[in-house]
């Protein structure tokens, strides 16, 4: 996995579950962590963790060896020689698809499955974020055990907030608070956001959006909002948050608004649930396979704004509906994606691999 210090999906799951699965007598866990340290450029890591590898294994002499790839090019091919090391070593492998390109799949088709026979292919067993991928690997050639996996929403974020408070604010709200808390790239979905929220503003709702993350469109997204002529009352640019300021985001508002194009299973999406917010979002990657539509908020095919709007209105002007959407997410997201929730999920993985 990447560098603890660091930030990410995969981060902030292994950073939630690991302490879980320290507490587990049985089970000793042992980090080999790819890429760079301090965030330091070097073409050389690719080929410098291969060789790192070989001395972590001769090392801890592992029973279990568990990767986490992505399905983007460079993740796929340091991943798939990771695989290869520790099968010739005959050891069982365990290979957890935490990000998933669907762009990438032609990729694989077309050039590079050949390389997935060869190392991925060879694996012992597999987990997904989404039924879609497992339909994927068993039609690239996988007859192993691949089992459902899922993000996680961390002890800590949560464990001040109390969703019985939420519900006592008055109904009657001055002002709805949207939330868009991502990484600021097109395929979020964040211009559509924006443009979704111009059309209710444009129809008089006392509203505001808070874009929260960075990333590379952020510069874009910023001339879009002067582009567009929403007032900066209106339009919070929060950058990248964390710790209190990220349990803050979600606390003061109301609505989690992400149109994504493609995931995985975004932790954003897990966390505002743990926070009671009603969610409008896309079926993509693990999302479909447990969103309940109308109970959850509401899932949608089109990227249009105006769908988007009309998702949003629809919340804020059923009262009942939004304070039943929420009481459902808390106690949804409380019984299935909490750390310890999740990491006993994984240790169930693990008994049922290794070796007895």
């Amino acid at each position: 996995m990447p560098r603890i210090s660091q930030f990410g999906g995969v981060i902030s799951y292994y950073r939630s579950v690991l302490p879980y699965i320290e507490q587990e007598r049985n089970l000793d866990a042992a980090c080999f962590y790819v890429g760079s340290e301090f965030n330091k450029i070097s073409l050389f890591h690719p080929f410098t963790d291969q060789l790192r590898f070989i001395t972590f294994l001769n090392r801890e002499k592992p029973d279990l060896v568990h990767v986490n790839p992505s399905l983007n090019f460079k993740s796929f091919i340091r991943d798939g020689l990771l695989i290869r090391q520790a099968k010739s070593r005959n050891l069982p492998v365990l290979v957890f698809f935490r990000g998933w390109q669907i762009s990438f799949e032609s990729v694989i088709e077309k050039k590079l499955k050949w390389f997935f026979d060869r190392t991925y292919l060879k694996a012992d067993n597999f987990m997904v974020l989404a039924s879609d991928f497992k339909k994927k690997l068993r039609q690239w050639g996988v007859k192993s055990d691949i089992f459902p996996g899922t993000t996680t929403v961390d002890y800590n974020l949560t464990k001040d907030f109390s969703i019985q408070d939420v519900l006592k604010i008055p109904q009657k709200k001055d002002e709805i608070k949207i939330l868009f808390l991502s990484r600021i790239e097109k395929t979020k979905g964040i211009f559509e956001t924006i443009d979704a929220f111009k059309l209710l503003i444009n129809k008089k709702y006392n509203m505001h959006l808070s874009i929260a993350g960075d990333g590379p469109d952020l510069k874009k997204v910023k001339k879009y909002v002067k582009k567009k002529n929403i007032p900066e009352s209106r339009l919070t640019f929060l950058g990248y948050v964390s710790g209190d300021e990220k349990i803050k985001s979600f606390k003061e508002h109301d609505i989690y608004c992400f149109p994504t194009y493609d995931e995985g299973m975004p932790n954003s999406v897990l966390e505002a649930m743990a926070f009671g917010m009603p969610i409008v979002t896309r079926p993509v990657g693990g999302i479909k396979d447990f969103f309940q539509n109308g109970k959850m908020g509401f899932l949608f095919e089109s990227k249009s704004p105006d769908k988007i709007a009309d998702l949003i209105e629809k919340l804020i002007c059923d009262k009942n509906l939004f304070a039943n959407i929420r009481r459902f997410n808390y106690t949804y997201a409380k019984d299935n994606f909490m750390a310890a929730t999740v990491a006993k999920k994984l240790i169930k993985t693990y008994q049922t691999i290794l070796p007895h």
